[in-house]
């Protein structure tokens, strides 16, 4: 309930400032015109994780670097899977430095160091598919580095 006033809330913070009166001409009756105050879509991109591990490492602090292995690049030491994440654009301004971006958050909030095998495509064409046609979408792999010398290289 207090969600849905919070909607309502923004609304009219959004629509009121928006709606003014344009400029009128002599014997012209005043029009009407809207501006929309709040700038962008509003619409982030959706994230999504999902652990495969049971083991759950702690988040990582948010200023912590988070390495980028775009498809079949593969990072020169040794790492253990922490887990995957989709993020899904929502509207067609979204780019892939955002979606790039919100995946790194995503793998710190995991505890994981890299990403590795990241696909940037239409959301119906990554592997595995993660939304429809005409929505850009990112899935990768979340890591860890190894602390031990026989960690598992993919």
């Amino acid at each position: 309930m207090l969600a849905g006033l919070n909607r309502i809330g923004l609304l009219a913070l959004c629509l009121l400032p928006a709606l003014v009166f344009g400029a009128r001409g002599p014997g012209a009756l005043p029009v009407a015109t809207y501006m929309s105050a709040c700038g962008g879509s509003g619409q982030s991109p959706t994230v999504r994780m999902f652990y495969t591990t049971a083991h759950r490492p702690a988040p990582r602090p948010k200023s912590a670097p988070v390495e980028v292995f775009v498809d079949s690049a593969k990072p020169g030491r040794e790492y253990e899977p922490v887990g995957v994440v989709h993020v899904l654009a929502h509207v067609s301004g979204t780019g892939s430095a955002e979606l790039t971006e919100r995946a790194k958050q995503a793998a710190l909030q995991m505890g994981g160091d890299a990403l590795v095998s990241v696909q940037v495509d239409d959301a119906a064409h990554t592997r595995p598919p993660v939304g429809e046609v005409g929505r850009l979408a990112l899935v990768a792999s979340v890591v860890r580095w190894s602390d031990r010398p026989s960690g598992v290289a993919q």
